[in-house]
């Protein structure tokens, strides 16, 4: 990677909304280039969304918590699994696990009463056999884009 690219994505990690004339202010480069490059980024999939992240408890979701699963190993089954939760609103993340769980899911839920329906809808579902829920009581460091700084830094 280039360290124009390494630049001009360390400016979106910054700050996505920020306009193109800024970016090529602060990279050096014209905002034709900057513009391209940033669409090149989205074609090739190196960029896979520019979004807002969103306050969750601004919403009314003051409960995050983890559900690990631990299912039947028949994959048929799996795969309805899959395709089921998939559908419930509240599951943020899904993640398939090697070791004693099968899948690790992120919730966002109003309270612990729709916590309790939630895993009672999980636990419901054919295969499942056991769930464990932690429940997160305060966040210390939720920087997703860390790592991606830490490597752009480091090349440039």
């Amino acid at each position: 990677m280039r360290e124009l690219d390494q630049k001009i994505l360390l400016q979106l990690i910054k700050d996505s909304e920020q306009p193109v004339t800024k970016i090529a202010k602060k990279v050096g480069a014209s905002r034709q280039t900057v513009a391209k490059k940033i669409e090149q980024f989205k074609a090739e999939g190196v960029i896979a969304s520019l979004t807002a992240r969103l306050n969750p408890e601004k919403f009314g979701l003051g409960t995050k918590a983890y559900i690990l699963l631990h299912e039947d190993p028949r994959g048929k089954l799996r795969r309805r699994n899959e395709a089921a939760i998939k559908q419930f609103h509240q599951v943020t993340e899904f993640y398939r696990l090697f070791g004693r769980y099968s899948a690790v899911l992120e919730v966002l839920v109003r309270d612990s009463k729709e916590l309790t329906k939630l895993v009672k809808r999980i636990h419901g579902l054919k295969g499942v056999r056991e769930t464990e829920t932690f429940i997160v009581h305060s966040t210390v460091k939720d920087e997703p884009e860390a790592p991606y700084v830490k490597i752009l830094k480091s090349k440039s």
